[in-house]
């Protein structure tokens, strides 16, 4: 009886120690998982803080924290970018139709010359604020993989939407609505 006893024990333990270590084996599997799926998407997700940048606006420096005292909409593009080109009209109606100011930051350290873009900008009407990466902090804080990259931004700093591709007015709107802006 004693050898049963001692028996069923051992068993107890080893499955003890066999549950523990899958259980640790499929959440560290599940947290490359998760990992993976960021990466292969890019950028930050929704519920995350969004990282401070510091960027310039006509020459002055502007820090992106200090626009969110209010819901914001953020959009990294480029000009040499051609979904960037196709969703300026919408951003340009999103803005003029609601109270939600727009951003779009300029990757300027991807441009070939910050004369390009000063070019574009008088070649192509732009209704809201447009603010310059000189530094290309954007890419390595946002983890851009990709431009355009959309993203809304709470009072809090916290991102509470996110979009990779061009965005529609209607898109934007629909965005805002699903948080309750």
């Amino acid at each position: 009886m004693k050898k049963y006893v001692l028996y069923l024990l051992m068993a107890v333990v080893v499955s003890g120690i066999v549950y523990t270590s899958y259980s640790t084996y499929e959440t560290k599997q599940n947290q490359q998982q998760i990992q993976a799926k960021q990466q292969a998407e890019g950028g930050l997700e929704t519920g995350m803080k969004a990282p401070d940048l510091e960027l310039e606006q006509d020459g002055q420096p502007v820090r992106l924290s200090d626009l969110t005292d209010q819901l914001i909409v953020i959009n990294f593009w480029a000009t040499w970018c051609p979904p960037c080109r196709q969703e300026i009209p919408e951003l340009n109606r999103f803005s003029e139709s609601t109270n939600i100011p727009v951003y779009g930051i300029n990757v300027t350290t991807a441009e070939r010359r910050l004369t390009d873009v000063e070019q574009f900008l008088k070649q192509t009407p732009i209704t809201y604020s447009v603010l310059y990466d000189t530094k290309g902090q954007s890419e390595k804080a946002y983890r851009l993989v990709a431009m355009p990259a959309t993203y809304i931004i709470d009072r809090t700093g916290t991102i509470v939407g996110k979009h990779v591709g061009p965005v529609t007015e209607k898109m934007l709107q629909e965005m805002v609505q699903k948080i309750g802006g």
